[in-house]
């Protein structure tokens, strides 16, 4: 017999993909009054949403609760608790016998942290421990940070905020979120297949903001479902998407009408989008298509310029509804694309701030609108879109209030002759005096050029938007 041994086998150093992770369980802590839908997107109001639930399940008193409130604002105003791109955790230790209370709030639109360089919050998860609870909360929030880590984490959001009950939502916070290799319908052409499976790895490698994705490109959008993570903005042209696609996505924008191009689509998406909330100036890789065609054949990385995201900021959307500038918008792209009875025309909109412009303006027609009720007058009353392309016929501008009621059209413009703006080389004096009013006071103001078919949009003097929409369905007349 050999006195040689033989070597033990080398211990194999655990496989990151197959070893096992001790994640927390978070069942025994949330209890279906315990998963809050945010209101809103203040953090003070979504703090008190949630300390409201917590106080609740804790059996406080007024009191306490105050206490509670008190304990988990001032913990978020010495530091914030978002702790990564989308999810927060606030906590507080009180003298309660339970070890450890979580209240989970959800919120589609997201909260405002004040963070910009992480974006919006759409999961809070609110924690109070009692005095012996403080190594069960570093347990959780330890699983939380791991859930929430970066190659995970838009799948991981997405669950959370699709979860409907506690079961479901839990496992959603403590199973391993398995990442297969995308399988899309070979029904599909092929150049579609590749790009859908390269789209979100593209958009993760240069670090895109957003997805903007037009999926009734799709005649089964429903199909896409795997694609879909907290990073994709869905948009639709004329066609509702299914709520079970929707609630997976970061946000979705439904554009009223599908005559449009691929580039006036997008310009108007994206108004949408940063209406909403949903890009704050980064990146932005929009995919698009031919309507009900499959195939996905229009690619473009594109960063909003700051002034076009002004156009809709906190002062902006105080000044001008975000719906009647939208509203607006699409009425005069499709004016530019369609024309009125196969002849192009032009278009002047003011937006809001009507006291500053009344004096600035003179009728030089019969006003087609004065002597109606309010409610007869409003932009965003689909059955008066007709008239309004109608009277665009008119020389002079539409007078609308930030509300959308339309005060007046066939006006003239008259800003003080003093107020000089700089504007693109080859526009006229109806996009001069536009630029000026803007200037001269809060209103913004859209310009349709009639030779062109160029849609500016003027905001504090300066171009702020632009979309030029082809136009091959107006037939001119004559050589």
């Amino acid at each position: 017999m050999s006195n040689t041994e033989t070597p033990a086998a080398p211990t194999p150093e655990p496989n990151r993909e197959t070893s096992t992770v001790a994640w927390y369980d978070f069942a025994p802590l949330i209890k279906p009054a315990q998963m809050v839908r945010l209101k809103g997107s203040d953090k003070r109001l979504a703090f008190e949403q949630l300390v409201a639930s917590a106080a609740r399940a804790l059996g406080l008193g007024a009191s306490q609760q105050v206490d509670l409130s008190a304990a988990v604002q001032a913990r978020e105003a010495a530091l914030s608790t978002q702790l990564g791109p989308g999810w927060a955790a606030p906590h507080c230790v009180m003298d309660v016998p339970e070890r450890l209370t979580l209240v989970v709030g959800r919120s589609r639109a997201g909260i405002d942290f004040g963070r910009t360089e992480l974006g919006r919050v759409h999961l809070v998860f609110l924690f109070v421990s009692g005095p012996d609870g403080h190594d069960e909360y570093l347990r959780a929030i330890s699983s939380l940070a791991r859930a929430f880590r970066d190659s995970d984490r838009d799948t991981r959001i997405s669950r959370v905020l699709a979860a409907d009950t506690p079961a479901r939502l839990a496992a959603a916070l403590s199973e391993r979120v398995e990442r297969g290799r995308l399988v899309v319908s070979r029904k599909l052409p092929a150049v579609t297949r590749a790009l859908i499976r390269h789209l979100l790895k593209f958009a993760e490698d240069i670090e895109a903001e957003v997805i903007l994705l037009f999926a009734d490109v799709f005649t089964k959008p429903e199909e896409l479902a795997p694609l879909i993570t907290r990073r994709v903005v869905l948009a639709s042209r004329a066609t509702s998407l299914p709520e079970s696609l929707v609630s997976r996505a970061k946000g979705y924008v439904r554009l009223a009408h599908d005559q449009l191009s691929h580039e006036s689509a997008f310009q108007l998406a994206m108004l949408h989008a940063g209406a909403r909330g949903l890009t704050r100036g980064g990146l932005v890789v929009s995919a698009c298509g031919d309507k009900g065609s499959d195939d996905l054949d229009s690619i473009r990385i594109e960063r909003p310029d700051l002034m076009f995201l002004r156009v809709m900021d906190k002062e902006g959307r105080e000044i001008v509804m975000p719906e009647v500038l939208e509203r607006s918008l699409e009425i005069a792209v499709e004016l530019a694309e369609q024309g009125r009875e196969g002849s192009p025309v032009g278009l002047v909109m003011v937006l809001g701030d009507y006291e500053q412009v009344k004096p600035l303006t003179q009728q030089l027609t019969i006003n087609p609108f004065r002597g109606y009720p309010e409610n007869e007058r409003s932009l965003l009353d689909p059955a008066l879109e007709e008239t309004v392309k109608e009277f665009a016929a008119i020389d002079g501008a539409f007078i609308v209030a930030g509300n959308g009621v339309i005060q007046s059209a066939g006006t003239y413009l008259s800003p003080p002759a003093e107020v000089r703006v700089e504007l693109v080389s080859g526009l006229g004096t109806r996009h001069r005096v536009a630029a000026a009013l803007s200037k001269a006071t809060e209103a913004i103001v859209i310009v349709l050029s009639q030779s062109t078919g160029r849609v500016t949009v003027y905001r504090q003097g300066r171009e702020v938007m632009a979309v030029t929409p082809p136009r091959a369905r107006i037939e001119y007349g004559g050589s």
